[in-house]
């Protein structure tokens, strides 16, 4: 942790955002901004049109050189596929009809070519943020990276700062994915910043880099000066500005734990050969972990925990309970082949091998990309998850084939996305078993007892899970989306962004629910969405009887160190408590504090007492 210099004591002020990648960062901020460059308009005189023509084409040769030396840089950090971002700028500043267009209006319209470039590029940046598709939106930082990076040559002006002298968190109104790259190789804690998305090119950097990183945090950097403390907690989407000692104490030993530079509470993680943590009492607890698809930084990390945590390195026995598929899309203009997806889905298998590895399909629309998808006025309520792949045998079933023949070892499990009927099960089971016949058809291997699972993620779901259990192997709940539909709350919407309660006891009902079928069933329960690692969740979680959790790497060790001090007999009289008596999120938080508290173990769960966040509008305390 990076203690910043001391300051006059300032009001602490929260913001909220969006995490696009995960992690706690605590350290002084770094404010940084870059002046955008525009071109003024006047005519040139007809002699001088060659010399603009050639000093425009230096410019690109120069800013071809300087794109080709950032992908180098950003190969060296974060591998090919990320890299790729930077071939695409590269692609750009060398489209023959891009530069033709610009040079025609130097020469037809006798325009300087610092002003044809800005023209030009600007209107081809205006057409990408006025689509539909978030996709395309995002890609228009990419434009106008590209261009001011040729007015700054045109325009002779100094090149831009890259580097920070001391660790810091980056603060800034946007960033372009080459400023991410070019400031990671200095002290770059991680970034906040007020434009942005999830799928655009510097959070899929951010996520590859493996630093915390959060985005579309509206006005924040406006009310933050160099030096300010800052914790940055993209666990929560949350950033604070100048925080109290509590606060800032809270987190410290957060980050301790999730380091492992924290107390020792004796031995490894887990038990020896098994993915269980045990609970003071004996009961046991598998842990698992949440992985972003597509980040090879994000997938060395999950591997070297997987194999360090049971104490032996001998083996991987820490799983994959969640793989988000979908976020390989990210890194692709054009959907993936059969065979892209199996050499990515089989290699991820071999290397966690003996542990299970969850891979779940392709669950886009809503907040997540869809290239080309059909605009909606509520895409959450609209055609996603589960209901594309239906719609898309073609790609559903590739894939599949994709995913089973991947699954050769016997350690790899499917899990579909937003499932609300049975009937939607039954014909997602069906396109398995033609998967499983076409590779049969083929004498190709596969695991033919592959474990198939779904998503409990909206409240139908949850409701009917005793009709799912004869169709399905496991369950997985997904506490995001299930609280936002059981809610009806869109935790994006900053206007209602604080009705967004994980331990309403309505949710908390429905995860009951869940739980209890599964037992019944003989069908085992995880939890995988942001719940699992809620710490203030915790007791809850294990006392309703969930038998797997799954989080993010960052929050394994944190997570074991309290199951391990946790009573199960305890927490399960909480539960029933709670679920029987709570009619409120402040009801259930105030019995959990007091439950925590005649047992000493605030402190352990102090971050817990932190508020999240109340939409991406300045909260003061």
């Amino acid at each position: 942790m990076v203690r910043p210099p001391h300051k006059e004591a300032k009001e602490t002020l929260r913001f909220s955002g969006i995490a696009a990648s995960r992690g706690i960062a605590i350290g002084p901020a770094y404010r940084y901004e870059r002046t955008l460059l525009n071109a003024e308009d006047h005519q040139l005189a007809l002699n001088d049109v060659g010399r603009e023509i050639e000093r425009f084409d230096t410019a690109v040769q120069k800013a071809r050189q300087e794109i080709e030396k950032v992908r180098r840089v950003a190969e060296q950090k974060v591998g090919t596929p990320a890299s790729s971002i930077f071939e695409a700028q590269m692609m750009m500043v060398s489209d023959e009809f891009i530069l033709s267009s610009i040079r025609q209006r130097i020469k037809e319209e006798l325009k300087p070519a610092a002003y044809a470039v800005d023209f030009e590029l600007s209107s081809h940046q205006h057409v990408l943020e006025a689509s539909e598709n978030a996709t395309m939106r995002d890609r228009a930082n990419d434009i106008e990276d590209i261009k001011q990076r040729l007015l700054r040559y045109l325009l002779d002006r100094k090149k831009w700062l890259s580097k920070i002298d001391v660790p810091s968190i980056l603060v800034a109104t946007n960033l372009t994915p080459a400023d991410a790259i070019l400031f990671a190789r200095s002290s770059m804690l991680g970034f906040a910043i007020d434009g942005g998305g999830v799928t655009s090119h510097v959070a899929i950097l951010a996520r590859s880099l493996g630093i915390p990183a959060l985005v579309a945090l509206h006005s924040a950097s406006e009310h933050i000066e160099t030096g300010d403390t800052l914790i940055l907690d993209g666990e929560r989407g949350e950033l604070i500005v100048c925080p109290d000692s509590e606060t800032l104490r809270g987190y410290e030993q957060e980050q301790s734990l999730v380091l492992g530079t924290g107390a020792d509470f004796g031995g490894p993680l887990l038990e020896a050969g098994t993915s269980v943590v045990r609970t003071a009492d004996g009961h046991p607890i598998s842990i698992l972990m949440n992985l972003e698809f597509g980040s090879e930084i994000a997938i060395i990390e999950a591997e070297r925990l997987s194999q360090a945590v049971t104490g032996t390195n001998e083996e991987k026995r820490l799983g994959l309970g969640l793989v988000r598929t979908e976020h390989f899309l990210l890194l692709h203009d054009e959907f993936p082949t059969e065979e892209e997806q199996n050499a990515l889905y089989k290699d991820l298998a071999d290397r966690f091998f003996p542990a299970p590895v969850t891979l779940r399909t392709f669950d886009v629309g809503g907040d997540k990309v869809l290239s080309g998808s059909y605009r909606e006025d509520n895409p959450f309520l609209g055609w996603r998850g589960l209901r594309i792949s239906l719609d898309e045998p073609d790609l559903f079933l590739a894939q599949l084939r994709a995913i089973l023949r991947a699954s050769v070892r016997g350690n790899v499990k499917i899990m579909f996305p937003m499932v609300t009927t049975a009937d939607e099960l039954t014909r997602a089971l069906e396109f398995v078993d033609e998967a499983k016949a076409t590779l049969h058809s083929n004498g190709e291997p596969y695991d033919e007892r592959i474990p198939i699972g779904i998503m409990v993620e909206v409240p139908s779901a949850a409701i009917l899970a005793d009709s799912f259990v004869p169709m399905v192997d496991y369950f997985s709940i997904g506490s995001n989306d299930l609280t936002q539909y059981a809610l009806a709350v869109d935790r994006g919407n900053d206007l209602i962004a604080s009705l967004y309660q994980e331990l309403h006891p309505a949710v908390l009902k429905l995860i009951c629910m869940t739980a209890e079928a599964g037992k019944r069933g003989g069908k085992p329960v995880s939890i995988c969405g942001e719940l699992g690692s809620y710490p203030l969740a915790t007791p809850i979680v294990v006392g309703m009887g969930i038998e797997e959790i799954s989080v993010s790497p960052s929050a394994v060790r944190s997570l074991a160190t309290r199951l391990q001090l946790l009573h199960y007999s305890e927490c399960k009289a909480l539960a029933d408590r709670v679920l029987a008596n709570s009619f409120s999120p402040e009801d259930v938080k105030r019995q959990i504090l007091q439950f925590l508290s005649e047992r000493q173990l605030i402190d352990i769960f102090s971050e817990t007492a932190l508020r999240p966040g109340f939409g991406a509008r300045l909260i003061k305390r």
